[in-house]
């Protein structure tokens, strides 16, 4: 029997042990095959400090959201689908991948395994959590931001090396990636001024507010410094029906997601994927796009790949 009372006493322990919950983000450098039965993931190192950083040419940086486990979970709902929609990993060049991966779990490992074997179990978990939204919200916020601290550090040797990182962000990973692009720009002018290029950024259903890119908004330099120039340095995908971005994130963050409207912010490139998304937010359902129904689904996501420069 798993009663109310268990799951506000789980709930109650997971809010007193926010405080201690860390972001340990690092980088895990891999290469992506493509074999006649599919595409495959190899890992091939792990880089915990810019020091270990050592890329030869334009990184592709993956940054995923929350409530991701480990780097293999966010590596099959993320990295993968993508790939197999886009063709990564098949072009000649040589490309590197890395993925950010940072602790990002709204939840300890043992209470997700206590509520995730049933499924009115873990029904009546996240509602009763929900209570607390906003409280698990900034404390997700807070590793992101530890996180976004982290990525500076390794983007600051691409910069440094002449290398433009292209990134790849979903959700909250767009927090991170906004986060370390805020940070390069108040150390180094030469990427503040365009002098030397940010790179290009993929983002996808940011769990941002919709108004971060506008005049006023925490992150409108980051999209300003995107925006210059007629090449698509930045491109913005968001699903108007998005459940997680439209009934969870304002009760938590108390405004409209980015990934849900959009940008509000005509220099910002756009893609109005609701016809594709519906309601869904998890990534993996962006990417999969089977059938005739969704060839301009696919056509879209080649462009978009190949013009940021990932294919």
């Amino acid at each position: 029997m798993f009663d109310m009372k268990k799951i506000f006493q789980l709930i109650n322990s997971e809010l007193e042990s926010l405080p201690a919950t860390k972001a340990d983000a690092r980088l895990i450098r891999f290469r992506i095959l493509n074999e006649t039965y599919g595409v495959r993931v190899d890992f091939i190192e792990e880089i915990d400090s810019p020091a270990r950083f050592n890329p030869k040419s334009n990184p592709v940086i993956f940054v995923h959201g929350v409530d991701y486990a480990d780097d293999r979970e966010a590596v099959a709902d993320f990295i993968l689908p993508l790939a197999e929609a886009t063709g990564l990993g098949r072009s000649r060049r040589t490309t590197e991948f890395y993925l950010l991966t940072w602790n990002s779990m709204l939840f300890s490992r043992g209470t997700r395994d206590r509520v995730s074997v049933n499924p009115l179990k873990r029904l009546k978990f996240y509602l009763a959590a929900s209570l607390w939204w906003s409280r698990f919200w900034r404390d997700a916020e807070r590793r992101a931001d530890e996180a976004a601290h982290a990525l500076a550090g390794f983007m600051d040797v691409c910069f440094d090396r002449g290398l433009a990182p292209v990134g790849v962000t979903h959700s909250a990973g767009a927090l991170v990636w906004a986060g370390a692009m805020k940070r390069i720009m108040a150390s180094r002018p030469d990427v503040a001024t365009g002098l030397t290029s940010p790179g290009r950024w993929w983002n996808l259903q940011p769990a941002m507010p919709d108004e971060a890119f506008c005049d006023q908004g925490d992150y409108a330099a980051v999209a300003a410094l995107y925006a210059r120039g007629r090449q698509a340095n930045h491109v913005v995908w968001f699903s108007r029906m998005d459940f997680i971005l439209g009934a969870l994130y304002r009760f938590a963050r108390k405004a409209p997601a980015m990934g849900q409207f959009g940008a509000r912010n005509r220099s910002v490139r756009q893609r109005d994927v609701t016809w594709l998304t519906m309601e869904a937010h998890g990534n993996n359902v962006l990417m999969r796009l089977p059938g005739n129904f969704f060839a301009r689904a696919r056509r879209a996501l080649r462009v978009d790949a190949r013009v940021l420069g990932l294919v």
